[in-house]
This record gives structure tokens, C-alpha cells and sequence, in this order.
């Protein structure tokens, strides 16, 4: 069996081995550490449990890239820039190489060499009886000093496979979508409310980045939601050059 295929081979149960999964309600995939300081970085995970009955075999991430992402304040969209409220988002994320649950993994980055997600995978899969964690190095941006936002919500989309199939197999124990319910993506999560992507909250340290004085004492939040067009091109799984998934 030559390389390619027997990667190819690989690749497909490459998934056999992501990281994130979760079939129901009350098995949420979520950062180990959701809430972060501005300007400080840690080791964090992404923790779930594995697809019902089904073993977990591959995990897609992706964070809105500040680009064409929308950004609400206080629940209203804002037109201007996502640097009228964070100074330096973008490449947040490092994925930490580690062979404990997966075999293969890579980051995934846009046409500025930002890391945007990562993907991880490969092996036999992760038994549905087990949670798994993926380890990451996380950076939390700082706040612009002349703005009012006191916190940032960064909200993570996520997809954990369970079978390898094309978009329109999408469903209960093929794939757990952790995802955004209303961008009109083949990756939607199917639900009545939007609590399906992971966030991470960054929060403004008021004794070094005191608001000014014309924001009141209150502030505002910020949230940050990726596009439809960044999930539809960053979703997606590639192994040299490859798609591997969905089909």
C-alpha cells in the first residue's frame, strides 16, 4: 500500500480520532477554562463526550476571524471594526501537538497565516463511554483603552464526526454540531435557540485598562460571531491538500 492511500485511509478514520464530541444537551463541548483576563494565556482544552453510541473519530474548530465576522454590542450590531474594541485579536489560538487521544492534527489559517481553528484526529477513535480533551495554548486579546467594552464573547463553532459522509447525511450520530443555529450553513445547528458554539469570554482588567470616565461605570459587552462564509470555507477538514471531511 503506498503513502497517499494508506493516509487516505487514515485521514477517513483520521476523524476516528478528533477531539470533541457530544450528542446531547447536557454533554455540551466547552473550553475547560472559558473565562480569561485580557492579556493573559494559558493551556486550555476543549473537553466533551464522545457521539451517543458512536465512537468519536474527528473534531472541526473554527473562531470567528475578526474580518467579516459580526460584532454585537450590548445585543445590537456594531458597523465599525472589531479593533474599536480589542487591540490585537487574531492568531489566539496555538494547538498543542499531543498523541494521548489522536494520531494526526493541524491548525487552519487564513490568507494571513492567522490561525482560525485546528482540527485533530487519527487512530482508532475515542470510545463513546470516555470524555476527551484537546489541548490548545489560548491568548486573550486586550481591550482598546478609549473604548467602553468591559467583556468580549468569542463564540467557538465546533463539529464533532462521528461518521465520515457529505453535508446532506448531516444528523444524530453521524455528526454533533456545536455550532450556530441561524447562519444558513450545511454546519447549523439544528435547535430553537443559539447555545450551541463554546464561548470564551475575555474580560477587561479594570485596574490596568480603567474605562473612561465618559463610559459611565457599567461599560458594554461585546460579541463576536463568524461568519457564514468563514464557516462554510474553514469548517471543512483538509489533509495535504485533501478535503477528508464532509465527503
Amino acid at each position: 500500500m503506498n503513502k497517499s492511500y494508506n493516509f487516505k485511509a487514515t485521514a477517513l478514520s483520521v476523524f476516528a480520532g478528533l477531539i470533541i464530541g457530544s450528542t446531547s444537551a447536557f454533554a455540551h463541548t466547552r473550553l475547560d477554562v472559558p473565562t480569561m483576563v485580557e492579556g493573559t494565556r494559558i493551556i486550555n482544552n476543549l473537553v466533551a463526550h464522545a457521539c451517543g453510541e458512536n465512537n468519536l473519530i474527528g473534531t472541526s474548530i473554527v473562531f470567528p476571524d475578526g474580518a467579516d465576522s459580526t460584532i454585537l454590542v450590548d445585543g445590537q450590531p456594531h458597523t465599525g471594526a472589531l479593533t474599536d474594541f480589542l487591540t490585537n485579536y487574531g492568531n489566539n489560538a496555538q494547538l498543542i501537538f499531543n498523541r494521548g487521544a489522536f494520531d494526526l492534527m493541524g491548525e487552519k489559517t487564513d490568507s494571513t497565516s492567522n490561525v482560525v481553528g485546528f482540527w485533530a484526529g487519527g487512530g482508532p477513535g475515542v470510545d463513546h463511554t470516555l470524555n476527551v480533551a484537546t489541548p490548545f495554548r489560548l491568548t486573550a486579546p486586550m481591550f482598546e483603552p478609549s473604548s467602553c467594552a468591559t467583556s468580549a464573547v468569542v463564540y467557538i463553532s465546533i463539529a464533532n464526526v462521528c461518521q465520515i459522509t457529505g453535508t446532506s447525511q448531516f444528523g444524530e450520530g453521524i455528526v454533533d454540531l456545536w455550532t450556530h443555529n441561524n447562519l444558513g450553513t450545511p454546519y447549523d445547528r439544528v435547535g430553537t435557540t443559539d447555545d450551541g458554539p463554546a464561548p470564551w469570554t475575555i474580560t477587561r482588567d479594570l485596574t490596568v485598562n480603567p474605562l473612561p470616565a465618559s463610559c459611565g461605570t457599567n461599560g458594554v459587552k461585546v460579541e463576536l460571531k463568524p461568519s457564514a462564509s468563514q464557516i462554510n470555507r474553514d469548517m471543512p477538514i483538509f489533509y495535504k491538500g485533501s478535503q477528508v471531511w464532509p465527503q
